[in-house]
């Protein structure tokens, strides 16, 4: 089991960061969403309950996209890491 277990988080470790990257792509594009909601939502609504809900959500895209891209950059370091060592001892 648990050389089935090391194998698996190799091969997730191990994926290509083409593979990844449009994932930290996605993140991005997601967090800088959140900022345009935000912004958005200062400049055109007057303060209200519905200025704060908008604010919340934009809030919320920011953790999302940020949460994504630094899993998948993360991902790509860590898999950087491993090729490093791995192709030294072969």
């Amino acid at each position: 089991m648990k050389s089935s277990f090391r194998s698996a988080l190799l091969q997730h470790y191990l994926t290509p960061p083409e593979e990844i990257f449009p994932r930290f792509k996605l993140g991005a594009v997601i967090f800088f969403w959140g900022l345009i909601v935000i912004y958005a939502g200062s400049q055109l609504l007057s303060p209200s309950l519905e200025q704060e809900i908008v604010t919340l959500c934009g809030v919320v895209l920011i953790g999302v996209g940020f949460l994504l891209a630094l899993m998948a950059q993360v991902r790509m370091l860590i898999g950087r890491i491993l090729r490093f060592f791995l192709s030294k001892n072969n």
